[in-house]
Formats: C-alpha cells, sequence, structure tokens
C-alpha cells in the first residue's frame, strides 16, 4: 500500500510544463523529502498528490486507487496538508483552526484530539488567541496542528494516510524547526500507515530527518530518488542546483553545504 504518482506530467500553461513525466512512489512508515531549485514544481507536485489538481498525463494512486476518484470525505480522512503560509479571511482563533480539520470528520473525540495537537505543538496557552496576531512560526505551528488533528480521524484500518507539508521549518526558529522535524518524524513512527512528504529548501535538514529524497531538477523532471544520504550528493545537487556543494561534518551532524556563489551572480 502507497502514495504513487506513475508518468505524471502538469502544466498551467499549454506548452510550458511545470512536471514531465514524474513517477515516484512515497511508502508508509518514511518521511520523503522533495527538493530541487525555486520553479522546479515541487508545491506543484504536493498538490498533484493531494487531488487539488489533476495532471494532464499520468495518474496520483493512493493505494491502488485513483485520488481523483476518491470522495472530499475520504480525502479528509487520509490526507492532511500543511502550506508554507496560511491567511483566515475571519478572525478565528488557533483552537478553531485547528478544530476546521475535522469538519468533515466529526466524532466524540474531535475535542480531545484538536487539544492534543496543540499540546503537541506548545501552542495551548495560546489556543484562544486570534491565528492572525501570531507570529509566522505561531501560524505554522498551529498548521502543523491542524494536521495531527485531522489525521486523527477515524480511518479503514491499514489505509494509507499522507500527510503533504510544503516548507514546514522555514518560518520557525532553531528550536521550534527542529522539535517540528521530531514531530513530524514521531507522527511516521507511531502510525507506520502514514505516508510524510516534505518539501524542503534546507537540505541538511533533509539530510538529518528524512528517510528518502525525491529530487526535481529545473525542468521538472525526476533527478533522482532513493535514501537520503546515498541521494544528495554533492555531485548530484551540483549538477541540479548549478552551483559546487560539499558534506561537512562536525561534532554529532552532518550537513550539505554550496562552497560557492553562481559565476553569474551579480556583484554585491
Amino acid at each position: 500500500m502507497t502514495l504513487a504518482a506513475e508518468a505524471v506530467s502538469f502544466a498551467y500553461r499549454r506548452g510550458r510544463p511545470v512536471l514531465r513525466d514524474l513517477t515516484l512512489h512515497f511508502e508508509p512508515g518514511t518521511v520523503t523529502a522533495v527538493l530541487g531549485p525555486n520553479g522546479a514544481g515541487k508545491t506543484t507536485l504536493l498538490r498533484l498528490l493531494l487531488g487539488l489538481r489533476e495532471p494532464d498525463a499520468g495518474r496520483v494512486m493512493l493505494d491502488a486507487r485513483s485520488v481523483a476518484s476518491l470522495s472530499a470525505r475520504e480525502r479528509a480522512a487520509r490526507m492532511a496538508y500543511v502550506p508554507q503560509r496560511s491567511r483566515m479571511a475571519f478572525a478565528f482563533t488557533v483552537r478553531e483552526v485547528v478544530s476546521h480539520a475535522r469538519f468533515a470528520t466529526p466524532d466524540e473525540r474531535t475535542d480531545d484530539s484538536v487539544a492534543s495537537a496543540l499540546r503537541e505543538v506548545g501552542l495551548e496557552t495560546l489556543a484562544d488567541e486570534p491565528f492572525e496576531r501570531l507570529s509566522a512560526g505561531q501560524q505554522q505551528r498551529t498548521l502543523i496542528a491542524r494536521a495531527i488533528a485531522q489525521l486523527s480521524a477515524p480511518c479503514p484500518e491499514g489505509a494509507t494516510r499522507v500527510l503533504a507539508a510544503d516548507e514546514p521549518l522555514s518560518t520557525l526558529d532553531p528550536k521550534h524547526a527542529l522539535e517540528a522535524a521530531a514531530l513530524i518524524r514521531s507522527l511516521v513512527a507511531r502510525g507506520p500507515s502514514l505516508a510524510a512528504v516534505v518539501v524542503l529548501h534546507d537540505l541538511t535538514a533533509a539530510l538529518r530527518f528524512a528517510d528518502r529524497a525525491a529530487v526535481l531538477d529545473a525542468t521538472g523532471r525526476l533527478a533522482a530518488l532513493g535514501p537520503t544520504g546515498e541521494t544528495l550528493t554533492p555531485d548530484l545537487l551540483a549538477g541540479v542546483f548549478g552551483v559546487p556543494f560539499a558534506r561537512v561534518r562536525g561534532e554529532g551532524c552532518e550537513g550539505l553545504l554550496p562552497t560557492a556563489p553562481p559565476t553569474n551572480a551579480a556583484p554585491v
């Protein structure tokens, strides 16, 4: 059982493809980092995986069923999305924003699920604050809590669930970024039927907490897919990003860093 994109292509405008002939799978029990340069189609891929867009060619399958064939309620119970940012049209509180995750799948445990999700991201004391008054980092933690609450909805036993997150660490300070990464890992560990797909720009974060890496190139093609430590090599990254990379190791940590600016960089 898995989430898979099969020969998927997509364009927002005819003749200008964003994604080209992608075939890749996301296994339950793993965190897959989706990486690539700006404009490579990473966010678009998430939208296709979640059924928010339909591919122009190919198909997206969840447990051997087309995602397009799932009802809105089925998707709400099995697929959660953490966007890069979110604005609310009304003055919803943090608790209300998280509660929206269970609107389509309420049960007697909904309130407890919302309270538990807020505790997990450390926002229980801000539950009654307006979402729009929070800092960017607190808002991002609220969106992660919303996904946690959504994934606690009743679901058929053994059915694959999906957590798709678009740059979930980008607005967080180092402490909360580490905590959020650990939280995503713990969600996958406690529910072996959960597949996490996380778009990242931070290569070191991908190396540290993702099991697998899917690397897209600037044309929207799949450049590499495999175990993170084996896939994210300096040679591969140099070809994809157009700048040299080095793998660095320190006490208890490992990272990937660019070693020189692009040759066409403007002078500072």
